[in-house]
């Protein structure tokens, strides 16, 4: 693998960010609390999957034993039926779902999430739910059948539910009806929300990120290093630009754009044309002029701004 693919294999490459931290501490209290569900809600592209997925070797019980995190995504079907979510858990469990019926499926989810959370004493394991908002309100009970034939072999499961906030209020209000509270009470009670970058600071912890990054093991060399010699051997570190950086993000996006936050999909796209593309061409720390542009022309070409609005107009 070359070292610039390290960075440009987008379904791999991941940074640890102060949000991923932030969602890693707070999954980690629920689990800990006992808690059997909650959901992580945010805006599309921040870097939720990512997050939740980085969990999956991280997650410890109070002993230090590890509790294994599994996950499973969700899409738009045809067909939404209780036994198509069973079908898509038990794929991701990596059984075969070919002419089974809803039964053996729920048996088979059962065993393999049991024999999971034999690993700790506490008998604990953890299901990742992504793109939650695809679900209907009947298919949350495939969920909530799964959770109780665990609980009949003593075994503790909390399913965390990650969904899109634009497109989540639909199942929200019916999570909401009378009928069903013991859905919402089971899985719905804890919801945090998660952020792409807010401050100048996020930026400049997820840039230190890219300093630390090793890309080159013989010699050991760092992202910033290998791309940015000169500099690097002036002292220049990427995260030096984080003001600079953050003002434009700010002045030429996030505030005329209305921008809550900034999103790691575009962040990294940025960053990536910044440290490979311009800055090399830079070689002096203090030619701030050529930062500043190095830094227009990273934001410009990473796609931050809808530019099929300018073909279609805004959504009516």
């Amino acid at each position: 693998m070359s070292v610039a693919s390290i960075l440009e294999d987008a379904s791999a490459f991941w940074i640890p960010t102060p949000m991923a931290r932030a969602l890693e501490n707070r999954i980690e209290a629920w689990v800990r609390c006992g808690h059997t569900g909650g959901l992580i809600i945010g805006e599309a592209r921040l870097g939720k999957t990512k997050a939740v997925k980085a969990l999956q070797h991280r997650l410890q019980n109070r002993s230090g034993q590890p509790i294994q995190v599994l996950y499973t995504h969700y899409g738009l079907r045809d067909v939404e039926t209780i036994r198509a979510v069973f079908a898509k858990v038990a794929r991701a469990l990596d059984f075969e779902v070919q002419r089974k019926t809803a039964d053996v499926l729920l048996e088979n989810i059962v065993i393999r999430l049991t024999d999971a959370a034999l690993a700790n004493d506490t008998r604990q394991v953890v299901l990742i739910v992504d793109e939650a908002q695809l679900l209907t309100i009947d298919q949350l009970n495939a969920f909530a059948e799964i959770y109780n034939d665990l609980v009949n072999v003593h075994i503790n499961c909390s399913v965390f539910f990650i969904a899109n906030q634009d497109q989540f209020h639909s199942l929200g209000k019916a999570l909401l009806r009378a009928e069903n509270r013991y859905l919402r009470e089971r899985f719905f009670n804890n919801f945090d929300y998660f952020f792409g970058i807010r401050s100048e600071g996020e930026l400049k912890d997820c840039l230190h990120e890219y300093d630390n990054l090793i890309v080159s093991e013989s010699p050991p060399l760092c992202a910033t290093e290998y791309f940015c010699p000169a500099l690097y051997r002036q002292g220049w570190r990427l995260a030096d630009i984080a003001p600079l950086y953050w003002r434009h993000y700010r002045e030429r996006y996030g505030i005329p754009l209305g921008l809550t936050s900034w999103g790691m999909a575009q962040f990294t796209r940025a960053t990536n044309l910044l440290l490979m593309d311009y800055l090399p061409g830079c070689a002096d720390r203090t030619n701030l002029a050529m930062l500043e542009a190095c830094v227009v022309k990273s934001l410009e070409g990473a796609g931050i701004a809808p530019s099929l609005v300018s073909l279609v107009g805004n959504p009516g």
